[in-house]
């Protein structure tokens, strides 16, 4: 049977999956924040490890702090991929600047203020939730390298090799991980092209005149500035300003680039299928699943992870069309952007189908709403706040 569990990454994202069936299975896609791996997550993963459990895979959707920070913690403890420390690592999904560098064209001749440049962007790291600032896991986990340079030096199976090949929907259709299946859905690969031009830019602009082929430094530069791009990226209309409109009036296509580029799939066991949007670009994900499905009638799964904490940028009416679940997850606790939006909410349930139960690892006034809405087609739903369990996905939604 498969399992999922939402973890308390405040605004981000952090989701354990287990088959227990006869091939035991687990994937970890992204942490969420350091000190969501230190008092949640490591905690489940040693007791994985004690009953036998490998993670056959971890996802790390993009680049983006509050999905990627908690990672970056756990590589920091598990130590060398062949001596691991906690729980042994089969593979790890993770785009970073080397595994974009063959996009690149280095022309440039390096200078010696380069050096300093990168020295300082390394100092200062992925940005931190203002609230943890004196956290003491957080503010080690700000510091020193990134993602891409504790993969490479603890040599994990990375993008199927060293790092050097990304993720993308064309690079990887059907994987055998564990006891399932995983159908890679995105980023398209013009969407980790506009990330490294993105990027690209970013660092001229710093003053780097140097070539732009994958080294420590420079993996560590292009993590650290495109967590900080993200963080800096415009919202989108603030929930509590929302809660009265239809989806079809409000929604409005994210332009985020770190966004795009978050990797989606779709797991399958004999114990269940999941659909996992990252924080994906609705249109690249309706895109992916009319490939795969019916477009007549909705695909059905037994849990989606809504994209974008519920963002009503990234969840369109045509996606909902296109998809359909007994169970939803929706991570965030409301801080920065007000997630979620409370139309994407409505839009989920006023659709005919089956009962729906929603997932909330917080309560937020948009879950709160939620709770005194009625469908408009009748249709049956049930709202979890706060909910930090494992959810199995056996059989139908109550």
């Amino acid at each position: 049977m498969l399992s999922i569990k939402s973890y308390p990454a405040r605004n981000g994202d952090a989701y354990l999956l287990k088959e227990d069936g006869p091939v035991r299975t687990a994937i970890l896609v992204d942490g969420g924040y350091p000190a969501t791996f230190h008092e949640h997550i490591r905690a489940d993963l040693v007791e994985l490890a004690r009953q036998g459990y490998d993670l056959d895979l971890v996802v790390a959707t993009h680049i983006d702090a509050d999905h990627i920070s908690g990672l970056l913690a756990f590589f920091k403890a598990n130590g060398a991929a062949g001596a691991p420390k906690i729980i042994p690592v089969r593979r790890v999904f993770h785009n970073s600047l080397r595994s974009l560098c063959q996009m690149a064209s280095p022309t440039q001749t390096v200078q010696l203020a380069d050096q300093e440049l990168l020295a300082e962007i390394q100092r200062g790291g992925f940005p931190a939730p203002s609230a943890d600032i004196n956290h003491e896991g957080e503010i080690s986990a700000r510091q020193g390298s990134s993602l891409a340079v504790l993969l490479q030096s603890g040599g994990y199976r990375w993008n199927e090799g060293n790092g050097q090949a990304a993720i993308d929907e064309e690079s990887l259709s059907q994987n055998a991980i564990g006891g399932g299946n995983l159908i890679v859905l995105g980023p398209p690969h013009v969407r980790l092209e506009k990330l490294l031009s993105a990027w690209t830019d970013d660092i001229r602009q710093l003053g780097f005149s140097g070539p732009l082929d994958a080294n420590n430094r420079l993996d560590d530069a292009f993590e650290f500035l495109s967590a900080e791009r993200a963080a800096d990226a415009p919202g989108h209309i603030i929930s509590g300003r929302t809660l009265a409109m239809d989806l079809k009036d409000c929604y409005s296509p994210d332009d985020s680039v770190t966004n795009g580029s978050s990797i989606a799939f779709v797991f399958e066991t004999e114990g269940g299928r999941v659909l996992f949007l990252g924080d994906g670009w609705s249109e690249d994900a309706e895109t992916s699943l009319r490939k795969l499905g019916d477009s007549a009638r909705p695909m059905l799964f037994d849990a989606i992870k809504i994209s974008h904490h519920g963002s009503l940028r990234n969840t369109s009416p045509a996606l909902l069309d296109l998809v359909d679940a007994p169970r939803y997850f929706i991570s965030s606790n409301g801080e920065g952007h007000g997630h979620p939006d409370f139309a994407v909410l409505a839009a989920i349930v006023d659709r005919p189908g089956p009962n729906r139960e929603l997932f909330f690892n917080y309560p937020t006034p948009a879950s709160a709403r939620l709770k005194t809405h009625v469908s408009k087609a009748g249709a049956k739903f049930f709202v979890r706040e706060g909910f930090a369990d494992w959810v199995p996905l056996e059989g139908q939604s109550v």
